[in-house]
């Protein structure tokens, strides 16, 4: 019986996933945040006013 080596040849190819850019994300929540806070502030300032 003939001995047929047959090799095995694999091909792993990498699947590079680029981040996404989450700049505007984060200006975005800093805005909300800065609103937030503002917000807070106006109010604690009118609740000492009174």
């Amino acid at each position: 019986m003939p001995n047929t080596h047959l090799e095995k040849t694999e091909t792993k190819t990498k699947i590079v996933q680029e981040e996404p850019n989450l700049k505007g994300t984060f200006i975005a929540v800093m805005f909300v945040f800065a609103f937030l806070v503002g917000t807070w502030f106006s109010v604690w300032g009118i609740f000492l006013n009174r």
